[in-house]
C-alpha cells in the first residue's frame, strides 16, 4: 500500500528515481537498466516528408507551421525501425552514470534549485558527454544506443511523420493543459509532467532542447534513407543541432520543426538528452554482455 501511495504521489518516473537513491551501486545500475528497458518505445520505420510540411487553413490557403527558414525544403526520408526513450534523461540517471564512470556532475552551482532535482531533465551537459551516456547505457543493455539523428527525432516527435506543429497529445499548443505555460513557469518541469504525444513520448516539445547526433547542415531536396550527419570532415561544420524547442517563447517559436544550432561543447542550461536504440526489432530484454 505504501508503494502504491508513493506511485500515485510522484508517478512511475519519480518512483524509480526515488528507489535508485536507496540502492547499492550495482543495484542502482540494474534498476537503471530495467527502467531504460521499460521506457524504450519502439518506432516502426517508414517514409515521411521531413521538414515543415505545412497545412491548409480553414479557407484552403497553405500555411507553414512555423517561421524557421532552416526547416525547408521538406524532403522525403525513409527510416529503419528503432526505439527511443519515453522520457528525457534525468539528473538522477545522469548522476549515476557520472559516478560510475568518474565524470563530473553537471551544474553543481545550481543543485539547490528545484529544477535540478532528481526527476528533472538533466541539462548543462556537452554533446560528447550526452552521447557518452547513451552509449554507456546501451553497453549495459547490450544494444547499440546513441543520440538520435535529426530524422529519427522528428519522425518520433511527429508520431511517425504526422503533419502536426507540436509533439503534444493532440498536436496543438494548449499551455497549462498539454504543455508548460512559459508565462507562468519559467524553468523546466519534471519529466512526464504533461500528456505524451500519440506515440507515447513525453516532453518532445517545450521542456528542454535535446541534442541530436548530427552536425548542422542545410536541408536539401531529394529522397534519402537513414540520413546521418555526424562526420565533421565531410560537412565542414563544428556545430550540432538540438531539437525540441525548449526555449521560452510563443506558439510560433516552439514548433517541433525549429532547428537550434549549438557548439558541441556547450554546457549552457536548456539542452538535455534523449537516447535511441538502433535495433530494428522491439527490445524486450537485456542481452548478456
Amino acid at each position: 500500500m505504501k508503494a502504491q501511495k508513493l506511485l500515485r504521489t510522484i508517478g512511475a518516473a519519480g518512483l524509480m528515481i526515488t528507489l535508485l537513491a536507496n540502492c547499492s551501486p550495482t543495484e542502482e545500475i540494474n534498476a537503471l537498466k530495467q527502467r531504460t528497458l521499460d521506457n524504450l518505445v519502439f518506432v516502426k520505420g517508414g517514409t515521411f516528408m521531413m521538414g515543415d510540411v505545412g497545412y491548409e487553413d480553414e479557407s484552403g490557403q497553405f500555411r507553414n507551421f512555423g517561421p524557421d527558414a532552416d526547416a525547408f525544403p521538406a524532403h522525403q526520408v525513409t527510416l529503419t525501425s528503432y526505439s527511443i526513450l519515453r522520457y528525457e534523461i534525468t539528473y538522477a540517471e545522469y548522476d549515476l552514470f557520472a559516478e560510475v564512470t568518474g565524470r563530473e556532475k553537471p551544474l553543481q552551482r545550481y543543485r539547490d534549485e528545484v529544477y535540478t532535482g532528481p526527476n528533472y531533465p538533466v541539462d548543462g551537459v556537452t554533446w560528447d558527454e550526452s552521447r557518452a551516456y547513451c552509449q554507456w547505457i546501451g553497453e549495459q543493455l547490450g544494444y547499440p544506443m546513441d543520440l538520435s539523428t535529426e530524422a529519427q527525432w522528428e519522425y518520433a516527435a511527429r508520431s511517425r511523420g504526422k503533419a502536426v506543429a507540436y509533439a503534444t497529445d493532440n498536436g496543438e499548443f494548449e499551455p497549462g493543459r498539454n504543455i508548460r505555460d512559459a508565462t507562468k513557469v519559467k524553468r523546466e518541469m519534471p519529466v512526464g509532467s504533461w500528456p505524451p504525444n500519440p506515440l507515447g513520448l513525453y516532453d518532445m516539445t517545450g521542456n528542454v532542447d535535446e541534442w541530436t547526433v548530427d552536425y548542422w547542415r542545410a536541408y536539401r531536396p531529394g529522397a534519402v534513407v537513414n540520413p546521418r550527419h555526424d562526420e565533421y570532415q565531410k560537412l565542414k561544420s563544428d556545430q550540432k543541432v538540438t531539437r525540441g524547442s525548449g526555449i521560452l517563447g510563443g506558439r510560433g517559436q516552439i514548433t517541433l520543426y525549429v532547428r537550434a544550432v549549438r557548439d558541441q561543447d556547450n554546457t549552457g542550461a536548456g539542452i538535455g538528452i534523449r537516447c535511441v536504440a538502433n535495433h530494428p526489432e522491439p527490445i524486450t530484454e537485456v542481452r548478456a554482455k
